[in-house]
């Protein structure tokens, strides 16, 4: 893959993330761009939990975009919210599980070049973008923990461009957190 597809996708994604953080309906018109070309990026460099995780993101955004459409249609803005305790919990195992179960399906069938790396991130990322879906400010946490395994997973394929897009997403997450949590309280 050209190294301008990669940073194309990588600049989609920083516009998405930012919106994201700001509340902005239109991060997912960028959101949907970025995990199509993405798809392939991540094809191609052998990192198939990523890969396949693209198709969730897409129909988790198609998800996010009537969630967060609705509520803000219901209350003329767009509310967030904090996860529950069972949500917490079921979570955290849902976690565990999908990247242990992923992790052992890639090792076992595949030429993954990191099969457990890649799932864990995969199970990170596919739970905060529900929780992102749903508006809850712990999706940030999860997207916090996402984004400092990315920049390492990424540099071992040489997907310089995301590696580096990982980082500042780090920061933008920290943002998106301190952010949300003010919106929740009122602030």
């Amino acid at each position: 893959m050209s190294w301008e597809v990669e940073a194309f996708a990588s600049l989609l994604l920083l516009l998405n993330v930012w919106l994201v953080a700001r509340r902005s309906m239109w991060n997912y018109a960028f959101g949907i761009a970025a995990v199509s070309i993405y798809a392939l990026v991540f094809w191609e460099a052998r990192l198939y939990a990523a890969f396949a995780l693209q198709f969730l993101f897409l129909a988790l955004n198609l998800y996010g975009l009537w969630n967060w459409r609705r509520a803000q249609a219901e209350s003329g803005e767009l509310p967030v919210l904090r996860m529950s305790r069972p949500e917490r919990w079921a979570t955290a195992a849902g976690i565990v599980l999908m990247a242990v179960g992923i992790g052992l399906l890639l090792a076992r069938t595949t030429d993954a070049a990191s099969p457990f790396w890649d799932s864990a991130n995969t199970a990170l990322a596919l739970s905060a973008q529900y929780w992102q879906a749903r508006r809850r400010v712990e999706t940030w946490l999860f997207w916090i923990l996402v984004n400092i395994g990315s920049v390492g997973l990424y540099a071992t394929q040489s997907l310089w461009f995301t590696s580096c897009v990982y980082a500042v997403l780090l920061l933008v997450a920290l943002y998106g957190w301190r952010e949300w949590r003010q919106a929740q309280k009122g602030v």
